[in-house]
């Protein structure tokens, strides 16, 4: 059986995310071809990436352990 997915945020609306694009972020059926989002992280500058924890999927730093910088999906939305 497949795994379950949290309902996340479409990275790019904020709509409900139905699919994931090519590296793993979660899309609505509109956005599914867009090419991926990229967003630094405003500490430290390196890239940030999704990740899925408990509660959804969040941006993460990939500086990780020594940058602990996170936001919600729908703190990065564009408006």
């Amino acid at each position: 059986m497949a795994k379950e997915t949290k309902m996340s945020s479409c990275v790019f609306c904020g709509e409900n995310a139905t699919k994931k694009n090519k590296v793993g972020q979660p899309v609505c059926g509109e956005h599914a071809d867009k090419d991926p989002r990229q967003v630094a992280c405003p500490e430290c500058g390196m890239p940030m990436k999704i990740k899925e924890g408990r509660y959804g999927f969040f941006w993460g730093c990939e500086g990780y352990p020594q940058c602990e910088e996170t936001f919600q999906v729908q703190e990065l939305v564009e408006e």
